[in-house]
Formats: C-alpha cells, sequence, structure tokens
C-alpha cells in the first residue's frame, strides 16, 4: 500500500505546491479584523446575575479561631506565671507566648473593626 504509484500526473502536485507558500504566506501576514457586535456588552451584561448572592448563614469560623487562640494562649501564660522557675527556656516560651497574645489581640481588633 506505501509502496503503490498515484494514478495522477506529478507536474499537477509540483504545480499545487508552487501555489501553496505564497497562499501561506499571505495568509498568515494578513492582519485580521476584529469584529465586535454592537450589543455585545449588553449580552454580557445580561448574563450576570442582577447582584451577588447573600450567604443566607453567615459563619463566624476565622473569629473563633482567634478567639480560641486568645484564650488558650492567655491560659498557657497564667499557667508559666504560676509555675514561674526562672529557667531561660521558660521565660523564652513566655516571651514567645506573650508576643503571639498581642498579635491574635491586635489582630482580632483590626479585624473586627475593618468590618464595620
Amino acid at each position: 500500500m506505501h509502496d503503490e504509484q498515484l494514478d495522477h500526473d506529478n507536474s499537477a502536485a509540483i504545480e499545487h505546491d508552487d501555489n501553496l507558500d505564497p497562499r501561506l504566506t499571505r495568509a498568515l501576514e494578513t492582519v485580521p479584523l476584529p469584529s465586535i457586535p454592537a450589543d455585545f456588552a449588553a449580552r454580557v451584561a445580561n448574563l450576570l446575575p442582577a447582584r451577588r448572592p447573600v450567604s443566607l448563614t453567615p459563619t463566624h469560623y476565622g473569629q473563633n479561631a482567634i478567639l480560641m487562640g486568645i484564650f488558650l494562649t492567655l491560659a498557657a501564660l497564667l499557667l508559666l506565671a504560676l509555675h514561674a522557675t526562672g529557667h531561660a527556656m521558660f521565660d523564652l516560651l513566655e516571651s514567645l507566648l506573650l508576643a503571639q497574645f498581642v498579635a491574635l489581640a491586635v489582630w482580632f481588633t483590626i479585624w473586627r473593626h475593618s468590618l464595620r
């Protein structure tokens, strides 16, 4: 099947190949003219919902997580303060927990204030 000769004349194929290169070049170099229908913006706007859907059940997972972190950090600080031994490791842990407590409290305050 691969070794079979074609029945048509080779000169027609060569002539077709000679015309093909300029036609391809002309087609590739032609700049297309964009055409946007006049009502395109209106049709796209009609596809959008009239207003943003409102969540029926607002969740406060982030707020609850921040409050839980504040209370747990405060409890850990109080436990470390009751059992203060003066050891450097406990002082470092207490300092880190205090920094975390302050960061969570500031974040919670700023976040609540930005929601208004």
